[in-house]
């Protein structure tokens, strides 16, 4: 099930990322330390930008891309129980406010996340036309575009989740959903997409003319190792290739179910869906991911009265902890929950995931959340057979 974001959605969007929107839119920690589950960056890839001196170095962001924490990937034995992971994910990822609620939350409970960045809040709005999004004119974005006074304290927040151990990942650019967008792209418009993301990235401080950055990026774009495409669209057989040549590991877009993951034939990505799961209070079930959970509960609005938004935080809630619940106890299979990055319905959605990190690490303290790379790490260190063990558990039912 693929949800397509309506108009109003995608001007919360930006608003709540502090892209400056045109009316037109779519058309006008310590690095030593060692934490529970392989150190890694990413994998080099032909992504990277090239060099923007003679040092090597890309204008804002590492050439040589810093150690992170180390995850430490326990192998199982035939028949042993499995760690049990969440994994949390972040689309947009670039509200200052929202950045450091979620780091502090982290912080607290001992979690990671995974932050997919949606790359134009790097992108200052003066420089839109840098931009050339497939299949749409130059400069123009279903989101908008950067302000400037906003990019030095998000490259901050981004460099200090990296350097403890979260990871980042991509949103791509323009988040197009419309008839030439995403779901339209052939592999040459994704490899565009993907390079001028990559562009924006490591080059930042370039497009954003700050000669003498105080904060530098710890790494450069060959970190990415997977993404969430935009409104969930895209053409697999299109960009799944293309996703390989640039190194990833992992895609992050498909709907699934509670089960353990796979591998996609023939591309070797691994699979981590958003999974269905049961509303809570609403006798119906939908993908573990915020804006899925609004469709149900309030028609897609992100406005509403209290009492609907202590509604929808309650639901919100139980229906997380109900799945984790259910696999705990169960098969456990990896719980994945994607988050918009916002504050929709009185920050119903804010206020649910943060009282699910909390309690989930308090009534299970084996709970581990963790990053979609980190999970790629533990998942490649096992026998293929005990995969194929866990696999064969089938879909946990609640």
């Amino acid at each position: 099930m693929r949800m397509r974001l309506i108009a109003p959605l995608l001007l919360a969007l930006a608003a709540v990322a502090g892209f400056i929107v045109y009316g037109a839119l779519p058309g006008a920690g310590d690095t030593g330390s060692a934490r529970s589950g392989v150190a890694g960056g990413g994998q080099s890839s032909p992504s990277a930008s090239a060099p923007d001196d003679a040092s090597g170095q890309p204008d804002g962001a590492a050439a040589t891309n810093g150690a992170q924490p180390a995850f430490q990937v326990t192998k199982l034995q035939p028949g042993e129980q499995p760690p049990q992971f969440v994994v949390v994910s972040f689309d947009g990822a670039c509200k200052d406010e929202l950045f450091q609620h979620y780091m502090q939350l982290a912080d607290r409970t001992g979690s990671h996340f995974t932050f997919f960045l949606s790359g134009l809040c790097l992108l200052p709005e003066t420089d839109r036309f840098a931009y050339k999004p497939p299949r749409k004119p130059a400069g123009t974005s279903a989101i908008g575009f950067a302000e400037p006074s906003f990019v030095p304290q998000r490259i901050v927040n981004f460099s200090e989740a990296y350097n403890k151990g979260h990871e980042i990942g991509t949103h791509f650019l323009g988040h197009f959903c419309d008839a030439k967008g995403v779901g339209s792209w052939n592999s040459a418009d994704w490899r565009s997409e993907m390079t001028q993301f990559n562009d924006f990235l490591d080059n930042w401080a370039k497009y954003n003319k700050v000669s003498n950055p105080t904060t530098t990026l710890p790494f450069n774009s060959s970190v990415i190792q997977g993404d969430r495409t935009p409104c969930l669209d895209g053409k697999r057989a299109a960009m799944y290739p293309v996703f390989k040549e640039f190194g990833f590991t992992y895609d992050a877009s498909n709907p699934g179910a509670l089960q353990w993951p796979k591998k996609l034939d023939p591309y070797g990505l691994w699979e981590f869906p958003l999974q269905r799961i049961k509303i809570a209070g609403y006798n119906k079930s939908n993908l573990s991911m915020d804006y899925n959970l609004l469709f149900v509960q309030n028609k897609g609005n992100v406005k509403a009265d209290q009492a609907t938004c202590d509604r929808i935080r309650k639901s919100a809630y139980t229906s997380f902890m109900d799945a984790l619940d259910a696999v705990h106890s169960g098969n456990r299979a990896p719980f994945f929950v994607g988050n918009h990055f916002n504050t929709w319905v009185c920050g119903a959605y804010k206020d649910a995931l943060t009282s699910f990190v909390e309690d989930a690490h308090t009534k299970y303290p084996d709970v581990q959340f963790i990053t979609n790379a980190d999970l790629v790490k533990w998942l490649e260190a096992q026998d293929p057979a005990v995969l194929k063990s866990l696999r064969a558990k089938g879909v946990q039912a609640y």
